[in-house]
Parts: C-alpha cells; structure tokens; sequence
C-alpha cells in the first residue's frame, strides 16, 4: 500500500480499550514552529483520545525554544524537559520516550512536516500490530535529503532483508512495552528510528506501514542534515548498518555470507 486514501481519515475517537496514549516531541532549536505544532496536535487530539498526555523533550537548543516551551506549558497541559547539553538526535528520542507513561507512545518530529490529523490513519491499526510507521508519499524535502533516504532505505532492505519502505519516518506510533524493550540496544544507527524498526522487526513485532502526508519545512532548516556534513553523516550510517550486520549474524538472526571461493584455475596458479 503506496497510495494515500482519498478519503479523510475518521477523526477518532481513539479506542480506549487498547489503552492511552503518549504523544512525544523531541525538540531542539524549533522556537519558530513548536507552538504551532504543539498546538495543533493538542487541538487534534485532546477530547478525542481519552487518556492523552502529551511530553516535549528539549534537546540543548540554543535558540528561544525553551522560552517558548515554558510560556507553552503554563497554557497548555503539556510536560515539558529540558536539557542544557545537546544529546543528539537519536539520545533525545530515547530519553523522550523515556517519560511516556501511557501503553502506546506517539512519536512525532517537531518541524510539522506531518499533518496532526494523520495520526488517525494509524491509530485504528493498534488492535493488529506493535509498530505503526508513517511512511512519507510523496516525501516534500530537498532533493538531496530524498535521494539519501532512498539510498539508506535501499541500503537497509539489501544487508537485512526487510521490505519495509520508509524506515527513517517522523511519525510512528509504538507500544510502550516495545521501545522499552528495544531502545537500549539501540547503538549503531544515529537517527534512532531505522535502527529501532530492524531490531524490532527481528524480535518478531508485528509492523506495518501505512502512507501519510508529508509537507515542505515551513520555517527554518535542518538542524541535522547540513551539507557540509553530508558525506561524514553518510559515511558513520553506512559503517553503522556493516557493524549492525555483523552482530545480527553473531547472534544467528542473519546467515554468514562467505566470500567467494576463486576458480580452480585461478587457485592453481598461485600455487
């Protein structure tokens, strides 16, 4: 499934048998759009999920996003975290989640690249799987931040075996249980996401991608993707997926490939 429904998804409310839920910002240097996107997701959601809280992890930013967050949280019943060290992306996901309290934890990136009304395209499927991925159709980034997601994804499918599209989304809904489990293995990747969808893919959780919109950044700019540090970024993610082979073969998940035995006329001659 490719294609994004025509129809608008059934705006809740959020079965409340399968539990509340934990709604997760990580945030760094965002002062432009966060109250936007709090806001927004807070419309959407409050009153038509039962039993919602709502947490933003600040990650050492270093513009004004922490006075934006305290005059947020005196107007909205929001949980608000600082950090005065920047931890990166993949620890302050980590450390966001890490506050959740509710059974399900509704992970979005805070530059409002997703629609708030999409999280009902994923809550209904919480009753068949463990892990529900937003999968960007059509992703609305720079050209270069595309072609890399593709390469990363292709790059993934090819050393794990995996058929999932979008592994590296911004808007995933999870069990709680499950990124408890999962998190702390967690070390090779630096984006949290695709690493956490391999290994839970591997612990046998059932996943499923459904589409979702996906729109241009609004205000400002990757705080990440610099293209000056492209090709280091490049370079520690690909040395990442090698060293995350190499433990799942340890481990039995993956069969060791041998290198190519050469000819027998080639292993004559070098006699």
């Amino acid at each position: 499934m490719s294609q994004i429904s025509r129809e608008s998804p059934k705006r809740g409310p959020a079965d409340p048998e399968l539990g509340g839920i934990s709604c997760v910002f990580p945030v760094h240097n965002e002062s432009f759009i966060i109250e936007q996107t709090i806001r927004n997701y807070f419309a959407e959601l409050s009153g038509r999920v039962a039993d919602l809280e709502m947490i933003v992890a600040e990650d050492g930013s270093t513009d004004d996003t922490k006075v934006v967050l305290e005059r947020l949280a005196k107007d909205l019943p929001i949980r608000v975290f600082m950090s005065d060290d920047r931890k990166g992306y993949q620890q302050a996901v980590i450390d966001a989640v890490s506050h959740a309290t509710k059974p399900w934890v509704f992970i979005v990136d805070s530059d409002y690249q997703f629609a708030a009304v999409d999280f009902w395209r994923l809550e209904p499927h919480r009753r068949n799987y463990d892990l529900i991925l937003g999968m960007k159709v059509p992703r609305r980034d720079p050209f270069y931040r595309v072609f890399l997601s593709w390469g990363y994804n292709c790059l993934l499918r090819l050393f794990f075996k995996l058929s999932y599209r979008d592994m590296d989304t911004g808007f995933r809904l999870a069990r709680r249980e499950m990124i408890q489990e999962i998190a702390p293995e967690i070390k090779f990747l630096s984006f949290f996401t695709a690493e956490f969808v391999v290994r839970s893919h591997f612990a046998g959780y059932r996943i499923l991608e459904v589409p979702v919109h996906h729109y241009a950044r609004k205000i400002g700019s990757t705080t990440i993707f610099f293209i000056s540090k492209l090709f280091l970024i490049c370079f520690h993610q690909f040395a990442g997926i090698l060293r995350m082979r190499m433990e799942f073969v340890r481990r039995g998940l993956l069969p060791f490939v041998a290198p190519a035995k050469p000819p027998a006329h080639l292993e004559d001659n070098g006699r």
